[in-house]
């Protein structure tokens, strides 16, 4: 049995394929047969709510739309949606930008993201060190939800700008489903890869009992190439992802849900770097940097209908384990010509977390005065981490004297660069209220606030060169401990001019965890020893409006934000070690706008969307290579400008439904780093694609062709400039995707 959605025809679901920005719509036939963009449900304020009605900027993403069009990395999508910046380097690594907040914008950063990243309502953001970003393949995701704007109320110090929500298609009851896929991925200048995947719903029993079960297995074509060892597309890897959803409803008014997710990552060598804008290659790298990964997600959601209210209990385990070789050699200088691996300098790390965090959550339901949400939470978190640095020649030496060495506890350790290990845990524990009175039919106000406290603890060990030299020739042992507490309030007010036209006014406040730090404290140096939450009001006003009887649909909003204490990564003079610091302050404002307009031509779709943010600095600080930072200078995460417009035309010919779709999007200017010692972005992609199904035949069996840059434009969306000790001027970037022909086969059953 097919779902409602897969019921409706291909050609009102693949309208969805381009609708990129907020409120991605399925269409609805009104009785008169005229099409109309239909309402779409979501639940990112922890109520069912229909998207518009929410004084709020959120985007919406279709999962089934996003499958159809062989989209399978949020860099693939995101950024269509104004406001939003994303530097993607590998999978699991990337750093994503709302609204231009955030100050380090680089994809390996171990600052904590100002973006939390959500699973259902668990979430996956590091308090303490950054560590993977889950990025899920949209096969059999029910949507991905992108929240503009401080989250603090809702989700606590895990979403200081905004947030990005999967959702997972959960189980149902109403029959046996079956759908599978399989994807071949051609890379201009690259490799190949394929990807495939299945997934079922299971009724179990009666009207009570179901289970979703899901597995992909996916490859990552390689793209870049080692000139120094003539090597191409070195850094092709793989994965796999397994979910398990299981639904219970022992009685009419109790409800059991339990979710199990795992994802894992391999490559033999991760280069994501160039050191050149032209093409996807570099020539300082001596030997393979094998990385391997994983992430995991087990949840229990209770819930409790009585007759005026409900309870909830959700229960999340997540954790996550990170394995990484790095060659960090040109950290010091260029390696010349004709060096090898024997004159490399090696880094590995280790990065392992679990957090368990628990909600309790009581929601009106019934006939109250107003709608009132309150609640508890509670989150702990412990993270170890180590990282050992050290000459390939030493670790080769130590290797022949290993009888001699292992005589002498800890002397591979003591004789290296650096080795250093941190143990620490973050909590947070909170009260939160959301209320929503509607007056005369058309006012909605809305206040809620979040009452915390947050506790970061832990150690930080030490030996080797660099440690000792950075502790007066003493071994580092550090335990430091950090409280914080504080209110993140929200307020908003909608007026309802007409049933079509609505305008909101919000205000809202986030937080980001401070934190401990990972090297001493020095006064020589400037290095605190902890450094402490920073924070942002964000303050907004928008419109939404429909016509001609919800065919067109054209939203704004305007915003400003001020950033206060922002977190930003320094390092010290004498030995270029890491620490965090808060330092200056910056404010953003700009504006979004999007339509959608199911024309008169019955199956021609038109979207576009658009956007310009000016986040700078507002007072004058030194970044961590003592260059001034003056007022007034952009940050990072900030593009200028970004829009995007598409067209999509949907018929049917001989039996055979197709959709043909074509999108334009463009990304402006901003800088890599504070310095703004390189320009990134400003550069524009066009995409396309062909879908064709037989929706009449039993397993409805559809073929997408689509590519994505068509023009094969290469670009650098992050990257900096340096100069070394050996005064050498060293660039590194990353680089946009090439173009990417994707053949997607896919069954229902």
């Amino acid at each position: 049995m097919i779902t409602a959605l897969n019921r409706l025809s291909l050609a009102n679901r693949l309208c969805l394929l381009t609708l990129p920005i907020a409120s991605v719509s399925q269409l609805a036939i009104a009785e008169t047969g005229k099409r109309q963009i239909e309402e779409v449900i979501v639940t990112a304020t922890k109520r069912s709510e229909n998207l518009r009605d929410i004084p709020a900027s959120i985007a919406h993403f279709d999962g089934s739309s996003l499958e159809e069009q062989g989209k399978l990395n949020l860099s693939d999508y995101l950024q269509e949606t104004p406001g939003v910046v994303l530097n993607n380097a590998t999978p699991g690594f990337m750093r994503i930008s709302i609204r231009g907040i955030g100050i380090d914008n680089s994809p390996n950063s171990t600052v904590s993201s100002p973006v939390g990243i959500l699973i259902g309502d668990t979430s996956f953001s590091d308090p303490y060190v950054a560590s993977i970003t889950p990025d899920l393949s949209a096969f059999d995701l029910a949507s991905v939800e992108v929240l503009k704007g401080p989250q603090g109320t809702v989700f606590g110090g895990a979403a200081l700008s905004g947030a990005v929500r999967f959702v997972l298609e959960p189980p149902h009851m109403e029959g046996l489903e079956a759908k599978a896929f399989s994807q071949l991925s051609d890379v201009s200048d690259g490799g190949e890869a394929y990807t495939s995947g299945v997934s079922a719903n299971l009724p179990l029993y009666s009207d009570k009992l179901a289970a979703r079960l899901g597995f992909v297995k996916r490859e990552y074509p390689g793209v870049f190439d080692n000139r120094r060892t003539g090597e191409e597309d070195v850094n092709d890897g793989g994965g796999e992802q397994r979910r398990a959803l299981l639904r219970w409803l022992p009685t009419d008014k109790l409800s059991v849900n339990l979710t199990y997710l795992h994802q894992d990552f391999a490559v033999d060598d991760a280069v994501y770097i160039a050191d050149n804008r032209e093409e996807r290659s570099l020539d300082d790298v001596l030997f393979a940097q094998p990385s391997e990964h994983d992430f995991s997600l087990k949840s229990m959601e209770l819930r409790y209908d009585f007759e005026h209210f409900s309870v909830l209990s959700l229960t999340s385990k997540i954790s996550k384990d990170l394995y990484n070789v790095s060659d960090i050699s040109a950290t010091f200088n260029s390696p010349p010509p004709g060096a090898g691996p024997d004159e490399g300098i090696v880094s590995i790390v280790n990065h392992n977390s679990n957090a368990l965090s628990q909600e309790f959550r009581f929601q009106s339901s019934g006939d109250w005065w107003i709608d009132w949400i309150v609640g508890v939470y509670s989150y702990d978190y412990e993270m170890y981490f180590d990282i050992f640095i050290n000459t390939v020649a030493q670790e080769n030496l130590n290797g022949g004297l290993a009888p001699i060495v292992g005589l002498v506890p800890g002397f591979d350790k003591e004789t290296s660069v650096l080795y250093a290990f941190n143990d620490a845990t973050a909590t947070e524990h909170a009260v939160f209220f959301d209320l929503t009175k509607t007056l005369w039919d058309s006012w909605h106000f809305s206040v809620g606030a979040r009452y915390y406290e947050t506790v970061v603890e832990g150690g930080y060990n030490g030996v080797g060169a660099l440690a000792r030299a950075a502790n007066n020739g003493q071994a580092v042992d550090i335990h430091e401990e950090i409280i914080e507490d504080g209110v993140s309030p929200r307020y908003s007010v909608k007026y309802d001019i007409t049933d079509d036209h609505s305008v909101y006014v919000q205000a809202a406040r986030g937080f980001r965890f401070g934190g401990i730090q990972t090297i001493p404290s020095s006064e020589v140096e400037r290095v605190p020893s902890t450094y402490k939450s920073d924070k942002i009001w964000n303050y907004e006003l928008g419109l939404r409006s429909s016509w001609l009887e919800n065919t067109l649909q054209i939203d704004a909003a305007i915003f400003e934000i001020d950033y206060t204490d922002p977190q930003i990564q320094q390092k010290t003079q004498t030995t270029q070690l890491n620490f965090r610091d808060n330092v200056g302050a910056a404010k953003s404002s700009g504006y979004e706008i999007s339509l959608r307009w199911l024309t008169p031509i019955d199956g021609l779709t038109l979207t576009a969307s658009g956007g310009e943010v000016d986040a700078h600095t507002t007072e004058e600080f030194e970044d961590s290579n003592r260059n001034v930072i003056a007022p007034g200078t952009q940050m990072p995460g900030a593009a200028d400008s970004q829009y995007a417009v598409s067209a999509s035309y949907f018929n049917t010919l001989f039996g055979v439904d197709y959709n043909v779709y074509l999108s334009y999007d463009y990304i402006g200017k901003n800088f890599g780093d504070l310095a703004q010692t390189e320009a990134v972005n400003d550069f524009s992609t066009l995409n396309g694609g062909l879908s064709l199904a037989l929706n009449e035949l039993r397993f409805r069996p559809q073929l997408s062709i689509n590519i994505s840059n068509i023009r094969d434009t290469t670009h650098a969306i992050g990257g900096g400039s340096r100069t070394l000790a050996t005064q050498e001027e060293q660039a590194i970037f990353t680089l946009n995707s090439p173009r990417t022909l994707n053949a997607r086969l896919s069954f229902e059953f």
